[in-house]
């Protein structure tokens, strides 16, 4: 069972982002390493918050969240107790200004939806239900990666792992459900 997740929300999370670094640049790994000490949880949700804000239209970074989602979870399906990335993958940079433009408003949004975060439904949150929800975060990362050039549209599946991670984060299982019922919905409509 992946036992390091620790309660927290999206806001929390941005203030992980935002205090990362101090230059004027962000590289991956300087942000995945301020919340490498919280678990899996945060791991998956800084990605996917990413891309599903308006920092997913910046080009690229849709394909580098879809990496760093799908080598995370893949780490959760392998029993890993610890995150690693790749050193050539830490080392992606992302301009201040425009994760600062992006993030810092967005918190005055992520604090009501913070507020109805709770620990429910815990069963699954067990190590079954944690691996089929990173099975779900890897097949919605997947589908990142034909969607990243295209400006916006990864936010659908993003906004579906946010969902997903922070059901993980909070140990709220109610949004595990509904990010699994979201999938689901997706998958269907990719499919017509």
């Amino acid at each position: 069972m992946m036992a390091n997740t620790q309660q927290g929300g999206l806001t929390q999370t941005i203030d992980l982002i935002l205090g990362a670094s101090s230059q004027n640049s962000f590289s991956v790994g300087d942000v995945l390493e301020s919340a490498s000490h919280r678990g899996f949880g945060p791991m998956l949700l800084v990605p996917a918050l990413v891309t599903f804000l308006p920092t997913g239209g910046i080009p690229g970074v849709p394909i580098v969240a879809a990496i760093v989602i799908i080598l995370i979870a893949g780490q959760i399906l392998l029993g890993r107790n610890t995150p690693w990335l790749p050193k050539r993958l830490r080392k992606i940079e992302v301009e201040r200004s425009s994760v600062d433009k992006v993030l810092r408003p967005a918190k005055r949004y992520t604090t009501p939806v913070d507020r109805v975060l709770k620990p429910r439904l815990g069963f699954l949150l067990g190590a079954v239900g944690i691996k089929v929800t990173a099975l779900l975060c890897i097949g919605l990362a997947l589908a990142l990666i034909p969607l990243g050039p295209i400006p916006f549209a990864a936010a659908i599946p993003s906004g579906i792992m946010v969902l997903l991670a922070l059901g993980i984060v909070a140990k709220d299982g109610l949004l595990i459900v509904i990010g699994g019922v979201l999938s689901v919905l997706a998958v269907a409509l990719m499919a017509f």
